[in-house]
Order: C-alpha cells, then structure tokens, then sequence
C-alpha cells in the first residue's frame, strides 16, 4: 500500500449544481500527484451525468439532505482521513497550484493550524472580472505590500483589527484549510450548527493553539453570480445567532476582543433580520396590526442597541415602510417594491 494522503478537499452542494463538476475538475487538475489527497463530495441530490463523472474519477461522494451546512460538511469530513483538511463551494475552483502551496505552508511551518488564500473573482462563465469591481472584502489590499502573514501560536493580539478590517479573512471557505485537529476543537459543536461555515472555519484557527498563517496568493476562483447572493431574511437570523454563539465561545476561550467584535456582528444581523421581516411582510400584504407588531419591535429593538442606531436608510427605512403600510398599504408596497435592492450584502 501507498502513503495515505496527505490532504482532504471536501466539496460541498446544496440545492445547486451547474458548476459541481467544474469545481470538481479544478481539484483534479492540481499540479500534485493524485494520491496526494483525497476528494470527498458532498450534495443534496442525485444526477446522473455527475454520479458517472465522480463514479469514473474514483471520487467518493454521499447523498446528505440535512439543511444544516455545518451538519452535513462534518459528516463529510468525518468520511475522509487526511490529517489536513480544505474546502471547495460547488461554484467556486481552485488555481492549479493551490494543493501544492497549501502543503509546502503546513511542511515548511509545522505550528501553523489554520491557513486562508486569496481570491480573484469570476464570473458565470468563468470570465475573470476586473478588480474594480470587487467588493472590498475580496481584495484584501493590506497583503499586496504585506506579503504572507504568518500570526504565531501565541499572537492573537490585535486580530479583529487584521482579520476583519486590515483583510476579510472570514470571507470564502474555498479559501481556507486547516489540521484536522483544529476542526475537532472547541468549536466542533458551532460548527455542527453552523450556517456559515467560513466564520466558524476561521474560529477554529482563531480559538485553537496553533499559528495562523495569511497566503498574499490568490488561489481559489470565486464566482460572484445571482445564484450566490444570500438574499432570504431567514439566513440573517441565522447569521445573527452564528456570531452571537461564536462570541460566547470565544468569551469563555478568554478571547474578548473576539468576543465583543462577533457580539456587535450579532447585534447587526439582527436588526437585518429585523428590518428584513417588516418589508417581506409589506411585500407578503400582511395585515396592518401584524407590519405594525413588528415596526414597534424593531423600534425597540433600536432603542435597546445605540450602537445598531445611525442616519443611513438602510436603519430607517423599514421603519418609514411599516408606518406608511398602516396608513396607505398599496403605496407603502409599490415604493417597497421600485426601491428593493437586486440582493442583500450579508458579509460583515
């Protein structure tokens, strides 16, 4: 028998599948040797052109239906054996180098946990698309003077400051990989819930005793196209308890800079969630008294949190919607409607 291998690249789909297989190829097409790592698909349905591909590839896959992303990606974890593991959205691809660079980082730095690339952007047709017209979390500008950022085991001093605002390091799990150990500790059970598994990737690295390492290399292609713009207010809910759980595992990891930079993600997802509730009632003609019930608690809620409270019309105006609805709800509903943003941006 051969070495085992040496990296698990799990590739996950749900509900969606027009570009799985070319994630997959991308995987395959890695300038490493084949038995170096082991492929690992996850989805949520049957195809047959896919299931003959993966079947010919010798790729192994598994049916898993839970709407839990955490869920389901752990369980397809916990089906490989590769003491590193990395992942791959159904959409996006790898460069062809990225398994090699991702092995040369965990050899030549054996402290190192958690590992996170850049990205270039693609479109639907995988035509790249020009940097200016990314948005700011994909750029990630501080690393181009920079270089690669390698953060010590016992450095985790002014990380909110480099990972959420000097970069966007939470953003794009295609963009992360880790030792298997890591996805097994403190935060197995965030991540067992998770719907954002590229927040709670990060705390595994962030939470754990290993050093961080932060590539200046763009080696995963991310598509940005409708068909993945989070735009149901249902994921704001659950991106607000994501963060507010995150927080109180990192508070108790005596992590507080962490811990208090994920509780004001929290606050600010629910009053997402909270505005977005008032219009898609609007929207779903609700009666007055029910757009009025979640106006006034999405007031409250305003009231409560000074923090969540400026002068921009993304804060006010459900608000000025619900009380328009109660008065004149034809009209409330046709401005709603002319002024709907095409989708919700839901990275904080």
């Amino acid at each position: 028998m051969g070495d085992p291998p040496e990296i698990a690249v799990v590739i996950g789909a749900y509900g969606r599948k027009d570009y799985l297989l070319r994630a997959v190829r991308s995987v395959l097409a890695q300038g490493i040797a084949r038995d170096r790592y082991e492929i690992f698909v996850t989805k949520d349905f049957s195809d047959a052109v896919i299931d003959t591909e993966l079947a010919r590839e010798g790729i192994a896959s598994h049916l898993d239906a839970d709407p839990r992303i955490g869920t389901w990606l752990g369980r397809a974890v916990r089906a490989t054996h590769a003491p590193l593991l990395t992942f791959l959205d159904d959409d996006d691809e790898f460069e062809p180098g990225r398994l090699a660079r991702v092995l040369e980082v965990f050899h030549d730095h054996p402290e190192v946990g958690f590992y996170r690339n850049r990205v270039r952007v693609i479109d639907a047709e995988d035509r790249p698309i020009p940097i200016d017209r990314w948005r700011p979390l994909e750029i990630d500008p501080a690393l181009d003077a920079s270089g690669p950022v390698l953060r010590a085991a016992d450095d985790r001093s002014e990380l909110v400051t480099f990972a959420f605002r000097t970069t966007r390091s939470t953003f794009n799990s295609s963009t992360m990989a880790l030792r298997r150990s890591l996805f097994d500790g403190p935060t197995v059970d965030l991540f067992a819930r998770t719907q954002l598994p590229d927040l709670t990737l990060f705390l595994a690295g962030a939470l754990g005793t290993s050093a961080l390492f932060f590539d200046d290399r763009r080696l995963t292609r991310y598509r940005y196209y409708g068909g993945n713009v989070t735009h149901r207010v249902a994921w704001l809910a659950e991106a607000s308890r994501c963060h507010r759980e995150g927080a109180e595992l990192a508070a108790s990891s005596g992590h507080n800079e962490l811990a208090a930079w994920l509780g004001e993600g929290a606050l600010h997802y629910e009053r997402m969630f909270r505005a977005g509730r008032v219009m898609d009632q609007i929207g779903a003609r609700d009666t007055r008294g029910a757009v009025a019930r979640l106006s006034a608690e999405y007031l409250r809620f305003l009231g409560r949190h000074p923090s969540e409270r400026s002068i921009r019309l993304d804060v006010w105006a459900a608000e000025a919607y619900g009380l328009a609805y109660c008065v004149a709800p034809a009209l409330a509903r046709r401005v709603r409607t002319a002024r709907r943003p095409s989708h919700l941006s839901t990275t904080a």
